[in-house]
């Protein structure tokens, strides 16, 4: 189990991608586990996203997001 800043943070995240993309939290859940983003870039870097502004996180995330899909349609 993760500690507990974490997983609000990755609640956070998934509550301001949801609102952005116009998602539910279980759809935008499902996009983070498909492109792996909560293990392979949330939890990764928690420690330098945690300092930063939400809508610098809400840009990375979404950033990452593009990138991984653009890579998927290579």
């Amino acid at each position: 189990m993760k500690p507990m800043d974490e997983i609000r943070f990755i609640l956070l995240c998934l509550g301001w991608i949801a609102q952005i993309q116009h998602l539910s939290i279980d759809q935008t859940l499902d996009l983070f586990n498909s492109h792996h983003l909560i293990e392979n870039y949330i939890l990764p870097c928690f420690s330098i996203l945690k300092n930063q502004s939400p809508i610098t996180i809400q840009n990375e995330l979404l950033a990452t997001l593009n990138q991984n899909e653009n890579n998927l349609h290579l």
